[in-house]
């Protein structure tokens, strides 16, 4: 089940991609989502950002024609928690082993299809386990055999920001 609160930025200077990956994150589950067209539009939107954005799709054309290395902007921003960037337009995302999903960048040649995207989410949108629940007194047998406390830490989740 995607994490409905994640704050997504799609970074393009064509319209139309920008609206394609949009309508695949909604499909995904995802419509936190703040499209920008510049590269000015993008370091004001990060820079200004009141909490972090969990993910930036982006890609690297809008920033180097400003001059600018998009994977380093994404590295060195701690408004920044993971980055998806591409090039212009199959692909495969990488398997990223889950000891490195900390902060995680990625290049693509193309522009990401659903495949990818969602190959993608599914590194970065992972439920976290909280820890083990035991079952109320209230539905502990009484009278007959003590029922067991059950590992119930398998059904909490918690997201960090």
């Amino acid at each position: 089940m995607p994490n409905k609160s994640l704050r997504i930025l799609i970074a393009d200077e064509h319209p139309e991609q920008r609206l394609q990956l949009e309508r695949l994150l909604n499909g995904l589950g995802y419509f936190r989502i703040a499209p920008v067209e510049s590269f000015d539009e993008l370091q004001r939107l990060v820079h200004s950002a009141l909490q972090p954005f969990n993910l930036l799709l982006g890609n690297i054309e809008l920033a180097s024609h400003a001059g600018v290395d998009l994977a380093r902007f994404c590295q060195v921003s701690t408004q920044i928690q993971h980055a998806l960037l591409y090039h212009s337009r199959q692909l495969r995302v990488p398997v990223v082993p889950p000891g490195e999903r900390q902060a995680v960048s990625v290049s693509l040649p193309r522009a990401p299809d659903n495949e990818a995207l969602e190959s993608f989410m599914a590194i970065i949108d992972l439920p976290v386990v909280v820890g083990q629940l035991a079952l109320p007194d209230s539905l502990v047998g009484r009278g007959g055999p003590a029922m067991r406390p059950r590992n119930f830490g398998h059904t909490v989740f918690s997201r960090s920001s």
